[in-house]
């Protein structure tokens, strides 16, 4: 079982688009954290176990981020444990981002790209520009030089920046950059088109840095040429809601999902408690317990080429843009198919041209088909790298 904790429902910016509501203080009571964290370990399964730390801004409660870290390291035992926590990077200094490579937690650090993109869209919460501070912050992150992806919100506010916005921040010496759509905002054909052009660009920027013998990652290329080296996704690679995943809200009542926690008080979305565990009774009013995975029940998807690597699995992005669960939007549709095109573009272009970085991300192994073909054609073992975590 894989759990995320939301340390509090404070924030010191003001994000248009945060999903998790209105901000207040109230924080996670230390108990709850360790009942979370000994629920999350009692579920018998000895794979990987995720733990994720969010908020609000979780560094808002650094003293309790770190206890609930180290705690999670006595939980252990002999399983995998992968350890992440996601920040406006605002409270981030040396010392901190040391203290967490110690506990080997893993940094998404929010940053929606350049400094016009990230004013868009993030504030502080009286109004105030935030760039200089998440800026300075991004330098500290990437001056310890280890692994850490920037996250950056796509909107149509910041979408006319977005090859730039990529483009500078592989700059900067990130590694990894996420780019999370906000399909739930208002999409002009403009705005559509705009993000077809930054996507473009992006691709240019990955290939320029990949020919110097760079790896970069872009996960919205990545998700798209993995699943496509391994026919499709997998059940792994899904959205579980109301699986394998819980989030814990400050109070300790359970969610399927970090994005369905918000102000904690949708009593339809909750699962359980830590004090009760996971209740399955209401786990089957989100999914059926024979489901082999989630997936979204739009009729015209049935004759979708796409469909086996697509991205509508995941019910919180099908709620955020349509209202339904298991009804993808059209933003969202759009977004698989021009992403798919583009990012096939990207790997038949350096995979012809046996780029060694290319190579390197995406056959580790050394498994690269000879003679050169097109990667979904070849006989390419499975690679069991997650899409969630890319490390």
């Amino acid at each position: 079982m894989d759990v995320t904790l939301v340390l509090t429902h404070d924030c010191n910016l003001g994000c248009g688009y945060c999903y998790a509501g209105r901000k207040f203080r109230k924080s996670m009571p230390r108990d709850v954290m360790r009942k979370a964290l000994d629920l999350a370990f009692s579920d018998g399964d000895t794979g990987k176990i995720q733990v994720s730390f969010f908020g609000g801004e979780p560094t808002l409660e650094w003293d309790l981020l770190i206890e609930a870290a180290a705690y999670a390291r006595t939980l252990a035992g002999g399983r995998t444990l992968v350890q992440c926590v996601t920040t406006n990077g605002t409270l981030l200094t040396k010392e901190r981002v040391e203290r967490l490579a110690e506990l080997d937690v893993y940094i998404g650090f929010s940053i929606d790209g350049n400094q016009r993109a990230h004013e868009a869209n993030r504030p502080s919460m009286n109004g105030k520009s935030t760039w200089a501070t998440v800026s300075t912050g991004l330098d500290v992150v990437v001056s310890a030089g280890r692994p850490f992806e920037t996250i950056s919100v796509v909107t149509p506010e910041s979408v006319r920046e977005l090859g730039a916005s990529v483009a500078e921040l592989f700059e900067r010496g990130v590694p990894r950059v996420a780019l999370n759509p906000c399909y739930e905002s208002v999409w002009t054909d403009d705005d559509l088109a705009a993000w077809e052009r930054g996507l473009i660009e992006a691709a240019g920027v990955v290939a320029t840095h990949m020919r110097a013998g760079r790896v970069v990652s872009l996960n919205s290329f990545d998700a798209k040429i993995i699943a496509r080296i391994k026919g499709g996704l997998e059940k792994s690679d899904k959205c579980d809601l109301g699986g394998g995943f819980i989030a814990v809200a400050p109070s300790g009542n359970l969610y399927p999902c970090e994005r369905l926690v918000g102000e904690d008080t949708d009593i339809t979305a909750r699962i359980g408690h830590v004090s009760t565990g996971v209740e399955r009774a209401r786990v089957s009013g989100f999914r059926a317990e024979n489901l082999p995975d989630w997936h979204a029940q739009n009729e015209e998807c049935g004759g979708c080429a796409e469909q086996v690597r697509c991205s509508n699995h995941c019910a919180c992005a099908n709620r955020a843009e349509t209202g339904n669960y298991g009804i993808a939007g059209g933003v969202q549709c759009w977004h698989e198919q021009t992403t798919a095109r583009i990012a096939d573009d990207l790997a038949d272009t350096l995979f012809a041209e046996g780029n060694l970085a290319f190579n390197q991300w995406f056959f580790p192994h050394g498994q690269v088909p000879v003679p050169v073909v097109n990667p979904v054609n070849s006989h390419v073992p499975r690679d069991k790298r997650s899409l969630r975590v890319l490390r």
